[in-house]
């Protein structure tokens, strides 16, 4: 059984740069700040107790019908709900990942075991490692994809794949997009979910347009899935100032997605490769907007967290993390500036072993 892991990024002190949370290095949009200031105006006024017009505008923006999509207070909301409403007995989770996956399953009331990635495969998921769980009982299986914190992404045909494999055995096979945005040219498992009622995918707004502040995520599925989701949530998860914002973020989001993109590449890329340039951190490589790094546990049990530390850098420790040990860290993409200090502290400790 995974155990339970409640560390988290974020939470940095004042003056310190924050590495430890994964969001859009450019910040939100410039609409996002407008509309919240204009939905502000509006807070003595109850939302709708269901965001339908935001479902519907993110189901356009996928290009799927608005009852394939339900939206929520951030993904996690969506995570804990799946768990309590489709209740698996014996349900798989490709780790490490986000904990969040496991914690809402054992809160659930179910045992989730693990399907481990090693580093020698550099964290890439083996189908064959899904199907014989799938042969042994798991009647879930629970996947990132980009995967955080490893970075490591899922080919869309081996996800294809492996979404059939389930229901072929009749498995639930839910894929944790959260960071599927920053992926240049990187199809979504949504494809899957007209022809697939097994696939659930959930979905991120906090990440892309730098508003975890007012969480937002949702769920899409085929609506004979959805619906056993939809009539278990709470009302009004979704506040109105929230709802303003996600729908004007809305608007933008392909010119936006796409500036991030060609940021997000070239700077994950550039500092892969700077880090790599030391003699005593391994960055392993990625698709997403983070790395995760690892440095010999056996010589240097966390003094590389503290010496960022003394430069002012958080970064996060993913020692307690069911899939990891000491000695692994992650750290999100930031500005230039940023990235370079990171780059510098990291050299300067390295040139010290």
């Amino acid at each position: 059984m995974i155990r339970r892991d409640r560390v988290h990024g974020g939470g940095a002190s004042e003056g310190e740069i924050d590495f430890s949370i994964s969001i859009n290095p450019l910040g939100p949009p410039p609409c996002a700040l407008k509309a919240y200031g204009s939905a502000a105006a509006r807070i003595a006024v109850y939302p709708e107790p269901y965001p339908r017009k935001l479902e519907a505008a993110v189901a356009k923006w996928l290009g799927v019908p608005s009852d394939f999509v339900l939206a929520g207070n951030g993904s996690t909301q969506l995570i804990y709900l799946t768990a309590r409403v489709f209740r698996p007995r014996l349900p798989a989770v490709v780790i490490p990942t986000f904990s969040e996956i496991a914690n809402s399953l054992i809160v659930g009331g179910s045992a989730p075991f693990a399907i481990a990635t090693s580093r020698e495969n550099e964290f890439n998921l083996d189908r064959d490692a899904v199907v014989e769980v799938l042969r042994s009982g798991a009647d879930a299986v629970f996947i990132g994809r980009p995967n955080s914190p490893t970075g490591s992404m899922l080919d869309i045909d081996e996800a294809g794949a492996i979404a059939a494999e389930c229901a072929r055995y009749g498995a639930w096979c839910v894929f944790d997009e959260a960071f599927i945005e920053f992926v240049r040219g990187g199809r979504s498992c949504v494809e899957f979910v007209r022809a697939n009622p097994r696939v659930l995918v959930l979905r991120s707004l906090t990440k892309i347009f730098a508003i975890p502040g007012l969480r937002l995520g949702y769920l899409v599925a085929n609506p004979n899935t959805l619906n056993r989701v939809r009539e278990a949530i709470e009302p009004w998860s979704v506040n109105s100032i929230a709802d303003c914002v996600a729908q004007a973020c809305l608007e933008v989001a392909n010119d936006f997605i796409r500036e991030t993109c060609d940021y997000v590449v070239k700077e994950t890329v550039r500092l892969r490769e700077a880090l790599a340039s030391t003699s005593v951190v391994h960055a392993y490589p990625s698709a997403a907007n983070f790395l995760l790094l690892e440095v010999p546990s056996e010589r240097y049990p966390d003094e590389f967290q503290s010496a960022l530390m003394s430069s002012g850098i958080k970064v996060r420790n993913l020692r307690e993390l069911p899939g990891c040990s000491t000695g692994t860290y992650r750290v999100g993409i930031r500005k230039t500036a940023d990235n370079n200090l990171l780059a510098d502290a990291a050299r300067a400790w390295c040139s010290l072993r």
